[in-house]
């Protein structure tokens, strides 16, 4: 206590001595901007004015976080070959881990990643099923494996009393697709894609009530079979961009029927 009153005279004297980092009134023109948003509930979007019920949660996809890509059966995915595309000059030290060989390593430390979502109080979880984990070939048959861990991962979180919300597939489309049929631009994968929903379905329905079929379609078909800059990477351009955007969005009625 006496350290502290000996120390605020020479604190008062520096902070008295500093010049000020704006003109009086000056703040004020700055929160002007935001007096009159478009919107006529703009307040619900200020600090302690969420409606009851809002929903707070915290979201992942497979490829971002699961690592272990080839642990328990897993196949290879259109990311995982993406990454690993030669990236450094002939006789160079290779690289380290690539892309999402490891990521966060969430397969191999399931219950510690969900113990980051009970400390951070949400009531709902957002993640993404992996393909070519739970089906290597895209076809059946399932791996037990995958099966297991996305069985162990809905169980501790219903242990917590976290909701999940799933998403059938979030970019990363067995490989073996996309060699056989050409991915996306395929006719055949709506009816594959069909297939894998129901098998999730048939497994995972009883513990999820929420799911998401697809993360951002525009961007699987224009930067994956358009302009090439995501994984599959393919450069078609349009015709083949537009190609795979009306395949994407076939599955939404076959998933529903």
């Amino acid at each position: 206590m006496a350290l502290a009153a000996s120390l605020l005279p020479p604190l008062l004297l520096l902070l008295a001595g500093r010049p000020g980092l704006g003109a009086p009134g000056q703040g004020a023109g700055t929160w002007s901007r935001f007096a009159r948003l478009p919107y006529p509930q703009d307040q619900l979007f200020l600090h302690d004015t969420f409606p009851d019920g809002f929903l707070w949660g915290a979201g992942s996809a497979a490829y971002q976080t699961e690592g272990g890509w080839r642990q328990g059966g897993k196949g290879a995915s259109v990311w995982d070959t993406f990454a690993h595309r030669p990236a450094t000059p002939p006789g160079a030290a290779p690289p380290g881990p690539l892309g999402g060989d490891v990521a966060s390593d969430s397969y191999n430390n399931l219950f510690r990643d969900v113990e980051g979502l009970r400390r951070l109080g949400v009531s709902h979880y957002r993640f993404s099923l992996s393909w070519a984990r739970l089906l290597p070939n895209g076809t059946a048959p399932p791996t037990p494996a995958g099966l297991a861990h996305y069985g162990r991962l809905l169980a501790r979180l219903r242990e917590l009393g976290v909701e999940p919300v799933v998403t059938l597939y979030h970019w990363d489309l067995p490989q073996a697709l996309q060699d056989a049929f050409g991915g996306w631009a395929s006719p055949v994968l709506p009816r594959l894609f069909r297939d894998y929903a129901e098998l999730c379905f048939r497994h995972f329905g009883g513990q999820v009530r929420y799911w998401l079929t697809m993360d951002n379609p525009y961007v699987v078909a224009w930067h994956g079979y358009g302009t090439g800059r995501l994984p599959p990477g393919v450069r078609g351009g349009p015709r083949l961009g537009y190609l795979a955007a009306h395949h994407l969005l076939q599955i939404w009625s076959l998933v529903a029927s």
